[in-house]
């Protein structure tokens, strides 16, 4: 269960695309196609869709509360927990507890991130510091639309990652790879979605699995949906209704070892989802591969814009 957390936080504000670097998908200028997530809290509920012949698993359930805030000219932080519990098939239970929140700022230059995961109410992994992104010479990296994208050379290609972490333990380290936090990614895809492209790649790092480690991801995206799509959700309270005419996108994406983007290997995990223009997400599913999980929106609460000072 630890590493959908990469790719949970993320999506929650490929097969075609997967291993081509031709598939990469240009991302326009932030001038042309504005992004402003909408602040809000989301609570899911997780169900076990489907699971393989071979899995021991009986069942499993549980429960996400996903928060974001901010604004564009302050950046976005979000605070998630996912708590599952899993039955075997022999009756045998456990929990695990995954708690995470970040902080990005708002040219997606800097982190802060901390996680930590408790499996039967003991704590199993704790991971804590800040992340910074740096060009040639150890120079704040500015904001380069695309800068995380895999294809082509240029002033993006010298952009890495600085890492300091205060847990597990102090160090630092280093990934001499663009990335997208996972804010600055999920905008990215609407911003591919908005701007009519269908595939979308670049690496994700958000911290989590001892924050030394990022993941590829390639992303498919569906035709637009200008319908109140989550007018049709069942049993769905809070505010949906203010979401009438908001544009949304079925998007799948596939999550990847980074050494393993240009071969033909299945990934770590796909998620798929719609993904409203405002950051909001439905009708998700994680898929492991030998099992299948559903999350089913339960509870929409859109919060206040933060001002921007002056």
């Amino acid at each position: 269960m630890r590493t959908i957390q990469s790719g949970l936080a993320a999506v929650l504000t490929l097969s075609a695309a997967v291993g081509s670097s031709a598939a990469v998908a240009q991302i326009v200028n932030p001038a042309v196609a504005p992004i402003r997530l909408q602040p809000h809290r989301a609570v899911y509920d997780i169900s076990l869709d489907e699971t393989g012949p071979a899995m021991s698993i009986g069942s499993i359930t549980g429960r996400v509360v996903y928060e974001l805030m901010g604004s564009t000219c302050e950046g976005y932080a979000q605070n998630m927990r996912f708590v599952t519990e899993t039955a075997t098939t022999e009756g045998q239970t456990s929990t695990t507890d995954l708690r995470t929140s970040s902080w990005e700022d708002k040219l997606a230059r800097r982190m802060r991130f901390s996680s930590s995961t408790f499996g039967n109410d003991q704590l199993v992994e704790q991971t804590q510091g800040t992340a910074t992104k740096t060009e040639a010479g150890g120079q704040l990296a500015t904001k380069l639309e695309g800068a995380a994208k895999i294809s082509g050379p240029g002033p993006a290609a010298l952009q890495s990652l600085s890492i300091d972490l205060t847990k597990p333990e102090r160090k630092s380290a280093k990934i001499g790879e663009p990335v997208y936090f996972p804010i600055d990614h999920s905008m990215a895809i609407i911003r591919q979605a908005k701007a009519g492209s269908r595939v979308f790649s670049g690496n994700l790092y958000d911290g989590s699995e001892g924050g030394e480690k990022y993941y590829f991801t390639a992303a498919a995206i569906g035709k637009v949906s200008t319908r109140e799509e989550l007018r049709a959700v069942p049993k769905l309270t809070g505010d949906a209704a203010k979401l009438d005419g908001v544009r949304s996108w079925p998007v799948s994406i596939a999550y990847f070892k980074p050494e393993s983007r240009h071969f033909d290997q299945l990934p770590l995990y796909e998620m798929y989802f719609r993904f409203h223009e405002n950051g909001v997400t439905s009708n998700l599913v994680i898929d492991h591969g030998d099992y299948r999980l559903k999350g089913e929106l339960k509870e929409l609460t859109l919060l206040d814009q933060s001002p921007c000072s002056q």
